[in-house]
């Protein structure tokens, strides 16, 4: 049986969930990832409901609840230890949603997706030079170190600083689809629960001054995922671990416990970026541009992850049957993708928005005032953390139809 054959720069999260949703429809995928392993990020993930439903859509649904985690009560917290807000996100997102928060280790979830795709797809240490963008009656090529191949779609998923972007809109650079540094940095980490953490799912955020804030929620197999942020100058010395120590070292426990256990290596740090301007389309041809390299975005909502598993699910469903031959009809792919550019460009541009605007508040407001607006949320009735949340949250994937049995051959 001929397939419709898709051809994927990337083997992050959108890459693989992309290549997922294809090959559940029929299609011949092949993923190209430049690193020489598929080993993720040393970083958790936390996936709302939207997430979820898209997971469901990609038959994974189940196997990613099952490896993750909710979190229990928590709030939020001084530098000395004591609550500004005591609060039950989970209950409420659940409540609101039907479905809870779950956290997970990135690299669990990479495996759950890899397990569901056709044995070799993935073809790492093979990095993309460039594309061809192709058009209605001309294939799409894909240029990587090791040839070219030709291909009904190419899927650019090569995160922030994508090689594919760069190709598909040299001329609108250098005014669209920046890397913009929005003044703030980050540091990822997970790490062995010290002992002096409830093991019942209880997390915290801490609030302190300038700009500065340490997240733990613990996951699975008595591990923490941690998250930290500050406004960094170009004066600061050490290395990402001794900086965690000068910005949080002095802070309530178990954060000083947490960070004593940690060496160089479990600490990932980063200035936060996000692209600013966007882009006025996220396809060109038969390419189409999803998660970070279309819509890159501050981690201030936590919902990256999400608009990645969203694009590749409605990438799916709209690129219609792999299968080649009669009784198959096959959609056209220009065409289809300049459906995926009106359906996605506003809702991530909306996301990604609102997260900029939740990152600049946090890193910039006076404390004082982060601490009213504390207070005065955790006097009001009802849920408005989640209420506050709805358009994101509340978003419904198109059903793709049954899985589709995959070639016995991959790349």
């Amino acid at each position: 049986m001929a397939r419709r054959r898709a051809l994927i720069a990337g083997g992050g999260l959108g890459g693989l969930t992309a290549a997922l949703a294809l090959s559940r429809r029929g299609w011949e995928v092949c993923v190209f990832e430049q690193a020489a392993t598929l080993e993720p990020v040393a970083a958790g993930i936390s996936l709302w409901p939207n997430g979820l439903r898209a997971l469901d859509q990609l038959g994974v649904g189940d196997a990613v609840r099952a490896a993750g985690q909710s979190p229990g009560p928590g709030g939020v917290r001084r530098p000395d230890g004591s609550w500004l807000v005591r609060n039950d996100l989970s209950a409420a997102v659940q409540e609101r949603f039907g479905e809870p928060l779950v956290l997970l280790h990135r690299a669990e979830l990479a495996d759950i997706i890899v397990r569901a795709l056709p044995f070799g797809v993935v073809q790492a240490a093979t990095r993309v030079l460039g594309v061809h963008p192709g058009g209605e009656g001309t294939p799409a090529t894909l240029i990587t170190e090791h040839g070219e191949g030709d291909a009904d779609l190419v899927v650019a998923a090569d995160g922030i600083r994508s090689t594919m972007r760069s190709f598909l809109f040299p001329n609108e650079a250098p005014t669209v689809g920046q890397v913009d540094a929005v003044g703030y940095s980050s540091w990822r980490m997970v790490a062995p629960n010290p002992g002096n953490l409830p093991e019942d799912g209880t997390g915290f955020e801490t609030w302190g001054p300038e700009g500065r804030r340490f997240a733990v929620m613990p996951l699975k197999h008595n591990r923490l995922y941690c998250y930290a942020i500050a406004t960094e100058t170009n004066a600061e010395v050490g290395s990402p671990l001794d900086r965690l120590h000068q910005h949080f070292g002095d802070w309530h426990e178990p954060i000083p416990a947490i960070l004593a256990g940690l060496h160089e290596e479990d600490v990932m740090h980063h200035a936060v970026e996000d692209l600013h301007p966007g882009l006025p389309a996220f396809h060109r041809g038969r390419v189409a541009i999803i998660g970070d390299a279309a819509h890159a975005m501050t981690p201030d909502l936590g919902q990256g992850g999400g608009m990645a598993l969203e694009d590749a699910v409605v990438l799916g469903s709209l690129a219609g049957e792999g299968k080649i031959g009669d009784g198959y009809v096959s959609v056209p792919i220009p065409g289809v993708l300049e459906d995926f550019s009106r359906m996605r460009l506003p809702r991530t541009s909306m996301v990604a928005r609102r997260s900029r605007r939740m990152g600049r508040l946090s890193s910039s407001a006076p404390y004082a005032a982060q601490v009213m607006a504390a207070r005065m949320v955790n006097v009001l009735p009802g849920r408005p953390a989640a209420r506050s949340l709805t358009s994101i949250v509340d978003w419904r994937p198109p059903e793709l139809p049954p899985a589709d049995p995959p070639p016995s051959t991959a790349c």
